[in-house]
């Protein structure tokens, strides 16, 4: 446990060195500023613009994933091919710190995203139909259901490079927002890039009166399930191939 906070540590200091904070600081902030600008306008209710923008987080997701765990490994890559991860007496420690850290930046960045939204919100446009635990809840929701995507980038990265990373993360958001449309309405919970954007929608529409249950067709249930154990299988996969990985991808 000890040298796991080490290489910790180690991580937090090469942030330094490399985008990775700026992008998940900027991003946000950015967004939520485009968006309560619009809504500042739009005629829209209250509800249909919470709705819009945390769908539009969601979806948007996949492609940051993409985007931070190609430059962290990048990073990796460039300042020794990789050795400073390979040459660790207990091979899965630096991939599970750096993995460790991509997961808080992440929340972080959702966090700030969903909560500085809703803070905006509700203090400067008082339109609100909700106060500020909703959002942190809705961050929660959106960042959970998307761990498996980092865990899957984190591979891809490794494997075959920045490239396929952001591509992939471009990809899933097309195919996020395409599932979001009666095409997914069976489907989704077998697409990992689809779980965000359908359980904050489930969430948001039906959290609005706890006494309404959720009917059976939106398969929530199946889809948390899929969630978990997905998650859970890609976890162990991941690690298995680390251990058996000597720090090549298909770039070289």
């Amino acid at each position: 446990m000890i040298s796991f906070f080490r290489y910790l540590k180690s991580d937090v200091l090469k942030l330094r060195r490399q985008p990775l904070l700026l992008v998940q600081l900027f991003v946000p902030f950015l967004g939520i500023a485009i968006f309560l600008a619009y809504y500042s306008f739009t005629p829209y209710s209250p509800i249909s613009k919470v709705d819009g923008y945390l769908q539009v987080l969601a979806v948007v997701l996949p492609t940051m994933i993409g985007i931070v765990c190609s430059i962290a490994v990048e990073q990796e890559a460039v300042a020794g091919n990789f050795q400073q991860l390979l040459i660790s007496p207990v091979k899965l420690l630096p991939f599970l710190s750096k993995l460790s850290l991509l997961l808080i930046l992440g929340f972080g960045s959702v966090l700030l995203a969903s909560g500085g939204f809703g803070a905006g919100y509700i203090y400067l446009m008082r339109e609100s139909p909700y106060g500020l635990k909703f959002y942190v809840l809705a961050a929660c929701i959106l960042f959970m259901s998307s761990v498996f995507l980092y865990f899957l980038h984190f591979f891809i990265s490794l494997r075959f490079g920045k490239g396929a990373s952001i591509g992939l993360g471009i990809m899933e958001s097309l195919l996020s927002a395409l599932l979001l449309t009666g095409l997914g309405d069976h489907n989704w919970i077998f697409i990992p890039s689809a779980w965000a954007a359908r359980f904050i929608t489930i969430w948001v529409q039906y959290d609005i009166n706890s006494a309404v249950s959720i009917p059976e067709a939106i398969r929530l249930n199946s889809g948390v399930k899929y969630c978990v154990v997905g998650t859970g299988v890609i976890m162990v996969l991941l690690g298995l191939w680390i251990c058996r990985w000597e720090g090549h991808n298909s770039s070289e």
